[in-house]
């Protein structure tokens, strides 16, 4: 019994120090787009570790590349540092093809054919790097968008997006536009074009053009898409009757002289209660009949109004910030000349905001709050 636990054990020595030989594996890197006759980098086999002796004891060595793509390198022996390396037989691209997986053959009298191959004795792996070679560039030339003029501000009204097929840094892109206007901003990283101030009262075409660059050495910008922007005036749709009621008294307001004549049809403007202070409601001089008017603000008092009155070039400013909650409804009178002009500010809640329209001699001017109702996830 105790000589057959000894055998054992003999045994088991025996076996488990015996290992399979296995064939070196080397890795090096290229970059992209490098000439014809470029070195591989990192890569160096030593002739030692190739054990020619071994299997071509009586002719002379001989090396051959075996695998998919090695006709893309050819190897060759420096022979004063005793070593065996890569070159590239072309100019290689990365984007065509990223890596190689090869192995070093063995031929004793030469490597005419496959068959002559007596022996793999190292496998071989080669990444090729990228170079920036590749600028970004946009799905579409151009972009034309419909805005109501009574969306909310900070709102994304759009996306850009662009792709670059290059990779890591060279890949990663930024997003801006030139000329820089007031209206919208392009966020850099995401290319969310958010709208930045109030664009009440425009009717011509907001344009401009996105662009993207990498963050490669040296950086590659994209060619530009244009974005054209028009504002929709969504109020000249909503009829004056469909305005909150609020009555002078329930809101703090003061009467109105009866002495001014007041205009039977209001023109109608809508304000986002997240208008920024100094953005343009809306310009007077389209209802003026005169070809050169002035303007001048007759109800209330200029302290007791959110908004003022220019009276050169007739633009409704917001002075301060609007709150819906507190101050629901604003009624201005302004004079033109001899015409004068009756201006209403309600203000309600609504999912849209800031929109505009013109229906006569009087104006109501609308804030609106803009609401977003998100559902809440099951508990």
């Amino acid at each position: 019994m105790i000589w057959t636990i000894l055998i054992s054990s003999c045994l088991t020595f025996v076996f488990g120090n015996k290992t399979d030989e296995r064939i070196p594996f080397f890795h090096g890197h290229v970059f992209e787009n490098s000439p014809q006759g470029s070195k591989v980098n990192g890569l160096s086999i030593p002739v030692k570790r190739v054990e020619a002796q071994k299997w071509c004891s009586k002719s002379g060595m001989h090396l051959k590349l075996i695998g998919d793509g090695n006709e893309d390198f050819h190897v060759f022996a420096h022979h004063k540092r005793g070593h065996i390396l890569l070159k590239t037989s072309g100019i290689l691209d990365r984007e065509e093809r990223a890596e190689y997986l090869l192995s070093l053959g063995l031929c004793c009298q030469n490597c005419a054919s496959a068959d002559r191959v007596v022996a793999e004795v190292a496998s071989i792996k080669v990444d090729v790097l990228d170079t920036n070679d590749h600028e970004p560039t946009f799905l579409h030339a151009d972009v034309k968008i419909t805005l109501d003029d009574a969306t909310a501000l900070r709102s994304v009204v759009y996306k850009v997006k662009a792709e670059d097929t290059d990779s890591g840094q060279n890949a990663e892109l930024i997003y801006f536009a030139l000329p820089r206007n007031g209206s919208f901003y392009v966020v850099p990283k995401t290319g969310d074009v958010l709208l930045v101030d109030s664009i009440l009262g425009l009717a011509s075409p907001i344009r401009f053009n996105v662009f993207a660059r990498d963050h490669g050495w040296p950086s590659r910008t994209s060619q530009n898409m244009e974005i054209e922007i028009s504002p929709r005036q969504l109020a000249a749709t909503q009829p004056p009757s469909q305005l909150p009621q609020v009555s002078d008294a329930s809101n703090g307001y003061s009467r109105r002289s009866r002495s001014l004549q007041e205009s039977d049809k209001p023109v109608v403007i809508s304000v986002s209660e997240d208008a920024s202070v100094g953005s343009v409601v809306m310009n007077l001089n389209r209802l003026s009949r005169f070809p050169s008017a002035s303007f001048e603000l007759v109800y209330p008092g200029a302290e007791n109004t959110p908004v003022s009155v220019s009276r050169e070039s007739g633009d409704i400013v917001i002075s301060r910030r609007l709150d819906r909650e507190t101050e629901p409804l604003v009624e201005i009178t302004i004079r033109v000349q001899n015409k004068r002009v009756i201006v209403r500010i309600p203000t309600s809640p609504a999912v849209n905001a800031n929109a505009a329209t013109v229906t006569g001699k009087q104006i109501c001017v609308t804030a609106k709050a803009h609401i977003a109702k998100s559902r809440s996830s099951p508990a």
